[in-house]
């Protein structure tokens, strides 16, 4: 007696999950439009680089394992506040995150490595899309009076 086999509500679920599960691997969400993007290596010394400069506003962190078994995070911290991470980075994997940052200096963990901390500078003021020079003006004349 031949049957066919159907998939099961529960298999079907499974199914589901997985191919969602699968989708995600090596992914990210997609950056802020105009983000600034910051490459970043994992070595056996940390992250490359250890000191990073850049505008206040959206960052697009960008990270590739560059062969070390050591680090496999990197995480930008505000104090003892973790604000983005991206963790399992393994030999041979990339991984990225997003943020958006004001002006201040952060720190750059990676811990496993022979420096483990390093630090990002984050300069300038940030820009809010959709505002126009004209109301900047305005708000400024009021503050004047």
């Amino acid at each position: 007696m031949n049957r066919k086999h159907l998939p099961t509500p529960i298999g079907a679920l499974l199914l589901v999950a997985l191919a969602g599960t699968l989708s995600a691997c090596g992914s990210s969400e997609e950056a802020p439009a105009g983000a600034v993007k910051m490459a970043f290596e994992l070595t056996d010394a940390g992250c490359e680089p250890h000191a990073a400069k850049a505008p206040a506003g959206p960052i697009a962190f960008e990270i590739e394992n560059a062969g070390t078994s050591k680090v496999t995070e990197l995480e930008i911290m505000d104090g003892d506040k973790v604000l983005g991470e991206e963790e399992n980075i393994t030999e041979g994997l990339n991984g990225s995150f997003s943020l958006t940052l004001g002006a201040g200096e952060y720190t750059i963990y990676c811990p496993g490595g022979e420096v483990e901390e390093g630090t990002l500078t984050v300069t300038g003021a940030e820009h809010v899309s959709g505002e126009s020079e004209g109301e900047d003006e305005e708000h400024e004349n009021e503050e004047g009076k």
